[in-house]
């Protein structure tokens, strides 16, 4: 896969690991546009990373995704990469008072605003080589109990991307899918200290040698293991992974 001179919109990409991917493609040779709800965090990123710009886009709102679309198109800076990153985790017991709304919020980041990314920008990907990057997670192939909804949202995301990528093969677009372990951002803040984390920058590099030798399921460090145990010993690997509960 080449990077020259190719276009890749990451969503939050303001930091964590949007950031370290953006970083990555711009190094690789890749023009990027970062996007985010906080307008501070972007510009900071851009003011630290020459090769990146960005875009304020909240991509729980349709009609915000559609007018970035349409406004790169008025821009000339068609997409060649999209990298559906944007993601929030909650750790709750559901015999708690975790409120409902910030459940259905957490799917609506996690697993649905990809659809709406792709479902806006889809079309204009179809007219040239492009790419899809999905970032689920590794627990999408083994849910940690702890954090159900997130666990639930990127097992959806992991199904819908292999769907996607079957019903694109015959095309132009290519669908990946990035299921990192446990990397060290504060969205992984309160999980257990016994998890390893994955610096950002290791797991973008891990991204881009995949990326390149043609890979499309990436699962890096831990998630490997884990896509293996799902496979044949799935009990081993529930209660192997929720053992720090």
């Amino acid at each position: 896969m080449q990077f020259t001179n190719k276009h890749a919109l990451v969503t939050g990409g303001g930091s964590g690991i949007g950031l370290a991917i953006s970083k990555a493609l711009v190094k690789a040779g890749a023009k990027v546009t970062i996007t985010g709800r906080d307008a501070r965090k972007l510009e900071a990123a851009v003011q630290a990373n020459p090769g990146i710009s960005a875009k304020v886009c909240d991509v729980a709102d349709a009609a915000a995704i559609k007018s970035l679309h349409n406004t790169l198109a008025a821009e000339k800076s068609e997409v060649d990469i999209l990298v559906n990153n944007a993601g929030v985790m909650d750790f709750f017991s559901v015999l708690g008072d975790h409120p409902l709304e910030l459940q259905i919020k957490e799917i609506d980041i996690d697993a649905i605003s990809p659809i709406r990314m792709i479902h806006h920008f889809l079309p204009s990907l179809l007219k040239r080589e492009a790419t899809i990057i999905n970032v689920s997670s590794g627990l999408a192939y083994v849910p940690y109990a702890q954090a159900p909804v997130y666990s639930a949202a990127k097992a959806f995301l992991h199904a819908y991307t292999q769907s996607l990528r079957e019903q694109l093969k015959d095309t132009s677009v290519r669908v990946v899918e990035l299921l990192p372990p446990v990397v060290d951002t504060p969205l992984a803040a309160n999980l257990a200290s016994s998890f390893p984390r994955m610096p950002p920058d290791v797991l973008a590099d891990a991204l881009m040698k995949a990326l390149r030798r043609g890979r499309t399921e990436i699962a890096p460090g831990a998630s490997g293991p884990l896509k293996w145990l799902s496979r044949f010993l799935p009990g081993v690997a529930f209660r192997q992974l929720n053992k720090p509960m």
